[in-house]
């Protein structure tokens, strides 16, 4: 898990979600922390973190705790899921670089010093994601 002072400012609770569902015309889907998904797969992984009212902890709990990590393959498919039975839910995520010669990060550098570094896009256990918006990414 990531230290305390990683954590977002403000995390969703059970107790958040129905005002969330009672506001009309908004979104069912809300970022609440995290990066735009790179359009290269090999430069980085994403990991996830969702939370709705089925999730299996409230949200201090769930947030970033690596037991409710989800990969991209998992995260895109709870997406779809919630979206199409238009549930409100909240979305987390970090990135991480991939270890690979081919990417363009100095592992050296200052900028990476203790950063966690994902396995290569050609090394990951993951899934591929095959459709969508994140298709390629594991």
């Amino acid at each position: 898990m990531l230290g305390r002072d990683s954590l977002p400012r403000w995390v969703v609770r059970f107790s958040d979600i129905e005002r969330y569902k009672q506001m009309k015309n908004v979104a069912l889907c809300w970022w609440m922390y995290g990066n735009n998904i790179h359009p290269v797969p090999a430069h980085y992984k994403y990991d996830w973190w969702i939370f709705w009212e089925g999730a299996p902890v409230d949200g201090e709990m769930l947030i970033f705790n690596e037991q409710y990590r989800m990969n991209t393959a998992e995260a895109s498919s709870l997406y779809v899921r919630l979206m199409s039975t238009k549930t409100t839910f909240f979305m987390y995520n970090r990135k991480r670089p991939r270890q690979d010669s081919a990417n363009p990060f100095d592992p050296s550098a200052e900028k990476w010093r203790g950063v966690d570094w994902a396995p290569s896009l050609a090394n990951d256990p993951d899934p591929v994601v095959t459709e969508g918006a994140w298709a390629g990414h594991r």
